[in-house]
């Protein structure tokens, strides 16, 4: 079976969701944690997202989709610019995951599962389930000697290294997450033609 890959306009926007999120992780960071602009666009340029929506996280997600848009008062909402860089990623997954769901599961290293659910609803019902709550986080540890090695030599001048240490980083994140049991959505499963039937009709 043939997959399409990523294409420019997809690493564009990776590109631009990866930058802002290093804009808003530098504003919370001392003077001394800072990277300098070149980089920063270094790292940003990353082929996945360096941040994630908690993909992995099957109960969080099927709870949110079913609760919808109502608010929780005893979650804590992320500040303003987080809430909207959280819009704008999901945005962007919803449309890869109807569009090309192996390349939303390369760039963000979610279950088939997920970009299922997700696709199966709007992308309307999609954010204001997630308004209610703060799903957006790092996609790494900052303790752990990954994180540490992508910010180090992910950002690097010299190509070679920096190819190395993001493909090193991807390579871990699609293979490093716990299985999630996949189950086809029966809206899915509905869509298939029914070929069986036909062929037993006709005999």
């Amino acid at each position: 079976m043939e997959y399409e890959g990523l294409t420019q306009d997809d690493l564009v926007n990776v590109r631009a969701l990866n930058r802002r999120w290093l804009r808003l992780q530098q504003g919370a960071a001392n003077d001394a944690a800072r990277l300098p602009d070149e980089r920063l666009e270094r790292l940003a340029a990353a082929p996945f997202l360096l941040f994630s929506f908690r993909e992995q996280d099957e109960n969080l997600w099927r709870a949110m989709l079913e609760r919808g848009g109502q608010q929780d008062l005893l979650t804590a909402r992320a500040a303003a610019e987080f809430r909207e860089l959280q819009s704008a990623g999901l945005a962007f997954l919803w449309e890869l995951a109807r569009r090309n769901p192996y390349v939303a599961r390369v760039v963000s290293g979610a279950p088939l599962s997920w970009c299922e659910r997700i696709a199966s609803v709007t992308l309307v019902r999609v954010l204001e389930s997630a308004a209610s709550c703060t799903v957006i986080e790092s996609r790494f540890h900052s303790d752990s000697s990954l994180y540490r090695r992508l910010l180090q030599s992910g950002g690097s001048a010299l190509q070679e290294i920096r190819v190395f240490a993001q493909i090193s980083a991807l390579q871990a994140m699609l293979t490093s997450a716990a299985p999630v049991p996949y189950r086809r959505f029966p809206a899915a499963a509905c869509g298939m033609p029914q070929r069986a039937e036909q062929v037993a009709d006709k005999v």
